[in-house]
């Protein structure tokens, strides 16, 4: 019950997003009679195409089945690629790339829905002031990872920085060396007498 319920919701976000992209049906009416699921941890969410490549909650065994990592999928804010990267494809190769490539391409207009409630512009300056925070969201949290690594690699010296990473590498590939020079000579000074 709650996989129709995400299904549903899935695919009403997404008929409102294609009921503007001409392309997005277009590109998807090939596919028409095909049903995809989607499987992330424990939801699993059926798209059927239609005909006209419209979207519909599935109901028929799935042409292909899509699984994708709960971890990617709650990473997607910072990293969108994340999810097409950790996802398991068993199926119809073809369709799934299409079906991908219309979902990742669509957007949503978020000042455009909210335009209906608070009007063109406050919609306008409430999703660019959203928009900044995410943004600093996202440089405030890789400054600090960066200073948290640097923590671990300057002041406690837990882990090995990369400069101090190559200059080891580089002092056990010279005593490898050193090592095969020395079973060299010592190999040629003991042969038969």
């Amino acid at each position: 019950m709650f996989d129709r319920i995400a299904s549903e919701s899935v695919v009403a976000w997404y008929k409102r997003l294609m009921a503007r992209e001409d392309w997005a049906r277009a590109a998807l009416a090939p596919y028409a009679g095909r049903t995809a699921r989607f499987a992330a941890g424990l939801l699993t969410v059926s798209l059927a195409v239609e005909e006209g490549g419209a979207l519909a909650v599935g109901s028929a065994a799935p042409s292909v089945t899509i699984t994708l990592d709960p971890q990617a999928l709650a990473g997607a804010l910072f990293d969108p690629g994340a999810v097409r990267r950790n996802m398991k494809i068993e199926g119809d190769a073809e369709f799934a790339q299409a079906l991908t490539d219309v979902l990742s391409r669509l957007r949503p207009d978020p000042a455009e829905d909210l335009a209906r409630f608070l009007g063109d512009a406050p919609a306008q300056r409430l999703v660019d002031t959203v928009s900044k925070a995410m943004a600093e969201l996202r440089d405030t949290a890789q400054r600090l990872a960066r200073q948290g690594a640097d923590y671990f690699v300057v002041e406690q010296a837990l882990v090995l920085g990369q400069q101090e990473f190559a200059r080891f590498t580089s002092e056990v590939a010279e005593l490898e060396q050193r090592l095969e020079r020395l079973e060299a000579r010592l190999g040629a000074g003991s042969g038969p007498r």
